[in-house]
């Protein structure tokens, strides 16, 4: 192996002591390809375990967690007991290489489907629609927000029973949580809405619940991470900024996280409006301060781009795009073969990746990954 990747194949240990053989892993990626029934299927469970030896952080696509949350077709869901044989087989086959298998959940708020929801409809903080051509989605209850807490505890319970090395709260990403921090989609006037601490309030909430659930089913092992989003973005307001950001990860650290994962397409990206400055890894890592793992993703297809994740401030250093296009990466690298990495699929080996047939339809249609034509 070339020595200077060595420091991607460094230990690391989380607050909970729980060791990490390295320091990459595999980010959620949604597959579009469950059973008709919420459970995994076998193309999913192939797709898994072809990637299991990319790293030891192994984080799966995200699971609804409520059945008025689901956000994708084929999403596969975790309430109600059924799917569980198959949440064990989906644990089982994210551990087959030693990577620590951890589930992430969700709930899709306003970025529901309708037509896959039951009472066809969306729920969300306030009734405010992401845009003209977007349904308006229903202000949740009190009752209902509480009944959503409990149901992310409900999900680390199965997760705890099927076999996961832990859970992945999903604050990202314009889904629930992230729509209860933002001034602009939670225009609530009870405890749930108004001020920051407040609008922080929910995401915190499931993180209790979360934790709690864990403390009465599980060890000391299991591991608790949170995904954010450090900026918000929107067409019509500035939204959310780093600052916001770095109060909901004191808040997260104090609740006892064990690791906080950001959600970027480009681990060098700056916050808006200070391009000439830190970037947002640099800044979030300076807030975090070693206090718990900071967990990072974007625009990393060669090993020197992990190398230099780590060097921005990551501790952990995971792949989307990159897993999808080559699931031999991490072997390359240690075996000093990183010139064959695939930044692109080679024609040759179009069908051949365990990429379930809805997943390659989704991500090529978005242009989310190329097919190299050369053969």
């Amino acid at each position: 192996m070339n020595p200077q990747y060595k420091p991607l194949f460094e230990e690391i240990t989380l607050p909970n002591g729980v060791v990490l053989s390295d320091r990459l892993g595999v980010a959620p990626m949604t597959t579009y390809s469950g059973n008709p029934d919420g459970t995994v299927s076998d193309a999913e469970l192939s797709y898994y375990q072809r990637r299991a030896g990319l790293g030891s952080l192994f984080v799966s696509a995200c699971i609804a967690v409520s059945e008025n949350g689901i956000a994708f077709p084929n999403q596969f869901v975790a309430f109600k007991d059924d799917v569980m044989p198959r949440l064990k087989q989906l644990a089982s086959e994210m551990k087959s290489q030693g990577s620590k298998a951890i589930l992430q959940m969700q709930h899709g708020g306003r970025q529901g489907q309708p037509d896959l929801i039951q009472a066809g409809e969306t729920v969300a903080p306030s009734a405010i629609a992401e845009s003209a051509d977007k349904p308006t989605p229903r202000a949740l209850t009190g009752e209902e927000i509480t009944d959503i807490i409990r149901d992310f505890g409900e999900t680390t319970r199965r997760a705890i029973e099927a076999g996961f090395d832990g859970v992945e709260i999903h604050g990202a990403n314009t889904y629930l949580i992230q729509q209860f921090v933002s001034a602009t989609y939670n225009q609530r006037e009870d405890e749930w809405g108004g001020s920051l601490e407040n609008r922080l309030k929910f995401g915190v909430a499931v993180l209790d619940e979360v934790k709690q659930v864990a403390a009465k089913h599980a060890d000391d092992s299991f591991i608790i991470g949170y995904r954010l989003s450090p900026e918000e973005n929107n067409a019509d307001s500035v939204g959310y900024t780093i600052e916001e950001t770095k109060q909901l990860v004191e808040l997260l650290i104090e609740g006892g996280i064990h690791y906080i994962h950001v959600s970027l397409m480009e681990f060098k990206k700056a916050p808006r409006g200070m391009e000439d400055g830190d970037s947002i890894v640099q800044i979030l890592s300076k807030q975090i301060n070693g206090r718990v793992a900071f967990v990072v993703v974007g625009g990393v297809t060669q090993p020197e781009h992990a190398v230099a994740a780590l060097e921005e401030g990551a501790d952990i250093v995971v792949m989307g795009r990159q897993a999808l296009v080559d699931p031999e990466w991490t072997e390359k690298v240690k075996q000093g073969n990183e010139a064959d990495i695939n930044e692109t699929i080679p024609q040759e080996l179009v069908g051949k990746l365990d990429i379930p047939e809805m997943m390659w339809n989704a991500i090529t249609s978005y242009g989310m990954v190329k097919v190299d034509a050369k053969v």
